[in-house]
């Protein structure tokens, strides 16, 4: 489906609490914490120097917390208000059900395992939730919802299967795909660029 959608600018949202513990977030609304405003800031900042505007672009992002607080630098930093951002549900990172608020740890020791066992990670439907199977399906519609060249703030979840999507990866490769929150990409006629955005020590 590479020729189907326009550019796209992906932003995975800065660090929480919860990242930092290796803990599940999924759709429980845990906000930046001082790092992740950080990296949100650099991010900002990284943008600005790649793009004078942003005129011509679409810019969405999830209704979560963090890729909202996020997304807040990037409306600041180019002088923008949110009546020019679209809250998008198909953006929200994958309902983890029951799992959430648990390590990844505690989900190995239960024989979850994207890095052992890829594919059945990503068909794997923990109770309450959805699988990487089920939100493939939303965002696949939201990449088709696309007109205009577009960024986009929202979740590592997602992100993975943005790309799996879009460079048309084996289901293996998807689960295990990594995004590091000081990093992010830009996705055009089926290449993906990655930009760094580390803030200063």
């Amino acid at each position: 489906m590479t020729d189907q959608f326009p550019e796209l600018w992906f932003i995975r949202h800065g660090e929480t609490d919860w990242n930092l513990s290796r803990r599940i977030q999924g759709q429980t609304d845990i906000p930046l914490n001082e790092t992740g405003h950080a990296q949100a800031s650099a991010i900002a900042q990284a943008m600005a120097r790649l793009h004078d505007s942003l005129d011509g672009f679409d810019l969405h992002v999830s209704p979560l917390h963090r890729p909202r607080q996020t997304m807040q630098y990037i409306v600041d930093g180019f002088g923008l208000d949110w009546t020019s951002i679209t809250i998008d549900e198909r953006l929200k990172e994958l309902n983890f059900g029951d799992l959430e608020g648990s390590t990844w740890p505690e989900l190995n020791a239960r024989g979850l395992d994207p890095e052992k066992d890829p594919e059945g990670y990503h068909a794997f439907r923990p109770k309450g939730g959805e699988s990487y199977a089920d939100a493939t399906a939303r965002v696949r519609d939201w990449l088709d919802s696309l007109t205009r060249p577009t960024i986009a703030v929202a979740h590592g979840g997602i992100s993975r299967i943005v790309r799996g999507l879009v460079l048309n990866l084996p289901i293996a490769e998807i689960p295990s795909l990594r995004n590091p929150q000081w990093k992010f990409y830009r996705l055009n006629d089926g290449e993906i660029e990655w930009f760094r955005a580390k803030p200063a020590a």
